[in-house]
C-alpha cells in the first residue's frame, strides 16, 4: 500500500475502533456503577427498579458482544485485523514516518529511544491479546448464549458462570490491553494518545443524589 492510501485509512481505522473501544469500556463502567450503587443507593434505584434490571441486561449483553468482536481473532475488523494491518503497513509507522509527519527536529523527545515495529513486535502484542482470561470467556459466552441459544445453556443458565467465569478484573485488564494496543500505533503514527475513561461517567451519580435529596425533602 502507498503512503497517500495509508494515511487516511489508518486515520479512519484508528478513530473508528477507538470509538468501539470506549463504547466497551463505556458499558463495563457504567454497568459496573449501578451495581455498585446498589450497596449505597439501593433505595433510590428502587425508585424504577424495572428500569435498572433492564439496562443492566442490555449492559451485560452489549459486553458480551462488543467484547467479542473486538478480540475476534478472525473477525473483519477489531484489535486482530488492526495489527494484520499495521504488520502490513510498518514501514509507514517508522521513527522516520513519525519524523516527517509531525516534522519533528533532530534529537526530539519523541524520537529518542523509538525502535522500528516489527513482526516480532507485532506477534508479541497479538499473544498479549490472546493470553487475555476475558477473551475466552467472552467468546465462549457469545457462541453459546448471546449470539444464539444453545440448548444445554439456555435449560442450565448456571453453567456460563461455571464454564466462562467473567469478572470485573478480567474486563479491566481487556479495555487496558485494547487501548495499550491501539495507543502505542497511535503514538508510532502521530504520537496522539487516546484516554479511556468514559464522558459523563458520573451521570448515574448525580441523578442518584438529586433522587436521595427529593427522598429527603431537601
Amino acid at each position: 500500500m502507498k503512503r497517500i492510501d495509508f494515511e487516511p485509512l489508518f486515520v479512519e481505522y484508528r478513530e473508528n475502533l477507538h470509538h468501539e473501544i470506549a463504547r466497551f469500556n463505556g458499558f463495563v463502567r457504567v454497568l459496573r456503577l449501578i451495581e455498585d450503587r446498589q450497596h449505597d443507593h439501593l433505595n433510590e434505584i428502587n425508585l424504577a427498579p424495572a428500569f435498572f434490571q433492564v439496562t443492566k441486561s442490555a449492559l451485560y449483553s452489549s459486553i458480551i458482544l462488543w467484547g467479542d468482536k473486538l478480540l475476534d481473532e478472525k473477525g473483519d475488523r477489531g484489535l486482530f485485523n488492526f495489527l494484520t494491518f499495521v504488520e502490513h503497513n510498518r514501514k509507514w509507522l517508522s521513527p522516520a514516518e513519525l519524523k516527517r509527519r509531525r516534522e519533528y527536529p533532530d534529537g526530539h523527545w519523541m524520537l529518542e529511544g523509538r525502535k522500528a515495529i516489527t513482526v516480532k513486535s507485532i506477534e508479541e502484542d497479538r499473544k498479549r491479546l490472546r493470553s487475555l482470561p476475558a477473551l475466552t470467556s467472552l467468546r465462549h459466552r457469545r457462541d453459546k448464549f448471546y449470539a444464539h441459544f444453545d440448548k444445554q445453556y439456555f435449560f442450565s443458565r448456571d453453567k456460563l458462570d461455571e464454564e466462562a467465569p467473567l469478572s470485573w478484573p478480567q474486563l479491566d485488564e481487556a479495555v487496558e490491553a485494547m487501548s495499550k494496543v491501539l495507543n502505542a500505533y497511535s503514538t508510532d503514527y502521530d504520537g496522539k494518545i487516546y484516554t479511556r475513561d468514559p464522558i459523563n461517567i458520573e451521570d448515574l451519580n448525580t441523578l442518584l443524589k438529586s433522587a436521595k435529596r427529593l427522598r429527603a425533602g431537601k
